[in-house]
């Protein structure tokens, strides 16, 4: 009895706030940029309340200070008084004592164009607005405080809006009235709104929609053709390579963070994140935009469907090894399987970009858990797990090669593993996948996997076994990939 009465006392403050629901009202105003998105949230308790804490994060993906973005005004607030605490993340409202709550908030951009440095903080003017769902969003605070894979409804309306304003996010396209049902976490907090002035193209796969969302003109030859056709390559072979169709809804979307004709800022940048049922691709839209640098981007950001999101690590940063190191093989290696880069092409690339940078990091050696601590914090630590990991997958696939006498490859190893995460719902750990690893190599090698992605010493390449036609030499105090192109090259993409 004692437990039963502990467990409803624990459990009384999630049944308090227990509705699964919320509605967010979004009104267009003609000066978007000075007012921002006014939002209206609309709340029902499950019991009668004077008071209720929503959550909006005042940190996401490396942006500090965002209640700098979060407008509340009285006067569109009647009869309610509200506390906004940044340092928790919380707006604590005091109300008349009801079953219902509406707040009334703005989401403004709080920085001056052009800034090329900013990319995930809420962009809004009088064209388009590019906005985080956890940018955009306040939810209850009971919403975050329950198990991470209950589902929540989310009804959303845009009002006002002109007919040419476009809307797009990774649920829907074009609705301007939507029911969003899905996880907070997971699905909803890890989304893009966007709306404006941007163009749309749509191809599907096994009668399922891919979407490409891009606005302003791109420089360099990133037409829309060469956009779009690409983009079409890269799904298209991925979801052969897995042999997953699944996907019911898939979005790109690609924003310039600035945009400008002539050589002033002498700089090309770019980045991509991978998001529910989406990624999305921000970048300086300059005379520099680099071709290269898109299709890499594309391809890797691409791959995240995979490994990262179906395949998700248990213990993020600590397995960034594999999310980062594995889709960074795959990405240069999926590019040579479709011919989108040449064997010498993605020779030097795999040389140069992979190796002989790992090599010249002087942060390569870091152990593991130093990578936890200052993967956000330093640009050297962030690119130890895409290299140190990459290297240790072509190791692996070398090794699995050699042992299956070519027959199998990391490739089977790695659906078998999407198999098992899908189907078994469990999250990658170190330990499932050296599992993984002896069932294919038919030895234990947590020693070796101990010694160089846990406590980070060096492969020592030359004095590894390779495939048939591959070997490492030193060069300038860095080991070099040589390959005799008449030999086995072709294993290389089976």
């Amino acid at each position: 009895m004692f437990k039963q009465s502990l467990l409803l006392i624990i459990l009384f403050p999630y049944y308090l706030f227990s509705q699964d629901k919320i509605s967010y009202k979004i009104f267009y105003n003609k000066d978007l940029g000075q007012n921002g998105l006014k939002v209206q949230a609309d709340y029902t308790l499950k019991s009668p309340s004077d008071t209720i804490s929503f959550y909006y994060a005042n940190e996401n993906w490396g942006e500090k200070d965002l209640f700098k973005n979060l407008i509340l005004l009285k006067e569109e607030n009647p009869g309610i008084t509200f506390d906004s605490q940044p340092e928790n993340n919380k707006i604590k409202v005091h109300m008349k004592k009801g079953e219902k709550v509406t707040l009334i908030y703005h989401i403004k951009q709080d920085f001056i164009d052009p800034n090329y440095r900013i990319f995930n903080r809420p962009r809004i003017n009088k064209t388009f607005f590019h906005v985080l769902g956890k940018n955009l969003f306040i939810v209850p605070r009971t919403f975050t405080q329950i198990p991470e894979d209950r589902e929540f409804e989310f009804n959303i309306e845009w009002i006002g809006f002109p007919p040419e304003f476009r809307f797009h996010n990774n649920f829907a396209t074009q609705a301007r009235a939507q029911k969003i049902k899905t996880t907070l976490w997971e699905g909803f907090y890890n989304s893009l709104f966007i709306g404006g002035d941007y163009r749309f193209y749509s191809f599907t796969i096994h009668n399922k929609p891919v979407y490409l969302a891009l606005r302003d003109n791109w420089n360099n030859g990133f037409t829309d053709d060469f956009l779009f056709s690409n983009l079409k390559k890269a799904v298209q072979s991925q979801r052969d390579f897995w042999k997953d169709y699944e996907q019911d809804y898939f979005t790109v979307t690609m924003t310039p963070t600035v945009s400008q004709k002539d050589s002033l800022y002498k700089g090309y940048s770019t980045t991509g994140s991978a998001i529910k049922n989406a990624f999305m691709i921000q970048g300086t839209n300059n005379p520099f935009n680099n071709k290269n640098t898109y299709l890499y981007l594309l391809h890797h950001e691409l791959m995240h469907e995979w490994i990262g999101n179906k395949i998700q690590n248990k213990y993020e940063e600590l397995n960034y090894w594999f999310s980062e190191g594995f889709t960074d093989y795959y990405t240069y290696k999926n590019r040579l399987r479709i011919k989108d880069i040449s064997s010498d092409e993605w020779l030097s690339l795999f040389n140069e970009e992979v190796i002989k940078n790992h090599w010249k990091n002087p942060q390569k050696n870091i152990p593991n858990y130093k990578i936890k601590d200052d993967f956000w914090k330093s640009r050297d630590v962030e690119k130890v797990p895409y290299r140190r990991g990459a290297i240790f997958a072509f190791w692996l696939d070398n090794q699995i090669m050699l042992k299956t006498d070519y027959k199998r490859s990391l490739d089977d190893l790695m659906r078998e593993l999407l198999k098992i995460s899908t189907e078994k719902k469990v999250k990658f750990t170190d330990e499932l996948f050296l599992d993984l690893a002896q069932k294919y190599l038919g030895r234990d090698i947590s020693y070796f996997f101990q010694k160089h992605i846990i406590s980070g010493e060096d492969i020592n390449l030359t004095q590894e076994k390779w495939i048939n036609g591959f070997e490492f030499k030193i060069i300038n105090d860095i080991p070099q990939l040589e390959i005799d192109t008449m030999k086995n090259l072709k294993y290389v993409v089976n």
